[in-house]
């Protein structure tokens, strides 16, 4: 008779310790996919910035299109011809500022890529870690249910002694 209590009190620890792996492993899954939120808004965010990067020198680019038209259609006037250049020069400074700014976005773009492809590595091993606990929580869980019809056995035997 002790023996069996001794036994049914091993598999009480064994079940609250179970207990105890599963509420971790929920856990650790709560946190893994609300990382997984977070991650997915820093990644729009990117992509929404990227967007609006790419229009803005979209339309760089457009404005530089048309100040060399109209330098091309003003070259033909000799008496302006200081003026288009005046303008000329602002067009350039303006053009080589805006080339420098498109640089760095792209740069910056570049590095949002990487950052991406990282956080996709991570989301990815977060993923697989998920599964693994998720395994592991259907295996406590089997065992669990094992003991517990065991437990179940066990107690219907003692009563009918």
């Amino acid at each position: 008779m002790e023996k069996l209590r001794e036994k049914l009190a091993t598999l009480r620890a064994e079940i609250d310790a179970a207990n105890e792996r599963a509420d971790t492993a929920e856990q650790a899954l709560k946190q893994l996919e609300d990382q997984q939120t977070d991650r997915d808004q820093e990644l729009i965010s990117y992509q929404n910035r990227i967007r609006r990067l790419e229009d803005e020198a979209q339309m760089r680019e457009d404005q530089l299109d048309e100040a060399k038209q109209f330098q091309r259609d003003n070259e033909a006037t000799l008496n302006e011809s200081d003026v288009l250049v005046k303008k000329v020069t602002t067009l350039e400074e303006r053009f080589d500022d805006t080339e420098s700014k498109l640089r760095e976005a792209l740069e910056k773009i570049r590095a949002y890529d990487l950052e991406n492809e990282g956080l996709q590595r991570t989301i990815t091993q977060y993923e697989k870690d998920k599964e693994i606990a998720e395994q592991k929580y259907e295996e406590m869980n089997e065992k669990y249910l094992a003991s517990k019809s065991e437990l179940d056995e066990t107690i219907k035997m003692l009563e009918s002694m």
